[in-house]
């Protein structure tokens, strides 16, 4: 079941009590996790799309826009948590619709991390259905026990055909001696929303792209690597497994820049 930090959530809408919570675990959940900064939810739009996407890809009922922001504003007024994560779910339950969304437990890189970089490994892992997202609690778990065992950041997701694809949850990417980035195709992964402005920002400062998923004997070539989600925005990978990478690229470097002022942006908007 959810992990809910704080006392209150909304379901359809109306302010509950985390106690009176109840949800049927063999429901199928699609969910995003929207990120809030000083009161104000990053991205809110792109996240209920992407969820109301994932829905429809799967043939499963899904609620609107403007209901879900709606939702996410009432939390807010209920539960006085400036800064941190957001768990939005919508699923069926005893024949009704439900949508639901609460805080959760959050972990943000640390600005050591941020500096010299996180370490990651390979996960043998492929995405029954990569562009949706719905929740699969015994992935989580397995892939929780297996960042905790290796003492790693990361879980860096390799297909069956031997190519990395992307984090556990995040998007990966790469960076060769021309300071050409590589990103896995929109298809063979579940595209983040953080992903999107990356792409967007490489766009406009000129930065080649190239969507494609790299092996391990591709990616020791690379000179750079990152990754990007909700929690950890930009961050820099030092190593995955063996393989070990420079932190200070200043590619890299730009785009963290960039994004984090594309967020100082947003709130002040």
């Amino acid at each position: 079941m959810e992990k809910i930090r704080g006392n209150t959530l909304v379901v359809n809408g109306t302010p509950i009590p985390v106690s009176s919570y109840r949800r049927d675990s063999s429901t199928v959940v699609h969910y995003e996790v929207i990120r809030l900064i000083d009161g104000t939810f990053l991205f809110a739009r792109d996240h209920i799309d992407r969820l109301l996407s994932s829905c429809r890809k799967a043939g499963r009922p899904c609620s609107d826009q403007e209901t879900l922001l709606q939702n996410l504003e009432i939390l807010v007024q209920h539960e006085p948590i400036g800064n941190g994560n957001v768990k939005l779910l919508i699923y069926e339950q005893e024949g009704k619709l439900v949508s639901a969304c609460f805080f959760i437990p959050h972990f943000y890189p640390s600005e050591e991390a941020y500096r010299n970089g996180v370490k990651t490994a390979v996960y043998a892992y492929e995405r029954p259905e990569p562009t949706v997202k719905r929740w699969n609690e015994s992935f989580r778990e397995d892939v929780s026990r297996f960042i905790h065992k290796n003492a790693i950041y990361e879980a860096i997701l390799m297909n069956r055909r031997g190519l990395l694809t992307e984090g556990s949850r995040s998007n990966l990417y790469f960076l060769d001696a021309k300071d050409r980035l590589y990103t896995a195709p929109s298809q063979m992964i579940l595209p983040g929303i953080t992903r999107k402005y990356v792409l967007d920002i490489c766009r406009v400062q000129g930065v080649q792209v190239i969507e494609q998923a790299l092996s391990t004997e591709e990616a020791i070539r690379m000179k750079s690597c990152f990754i990007s989600g909700t929690s950890p925005k930009i961050l820099p990978v030092k190593s995955l497994d063996e393989m070990k990478f420079t932190v200070e690229n200043s590619i890299t470097r730009s785009l963290m820049e960039s994004f984090n002022a594309m967020i100082q942006n947003r709130n002040r908007a």
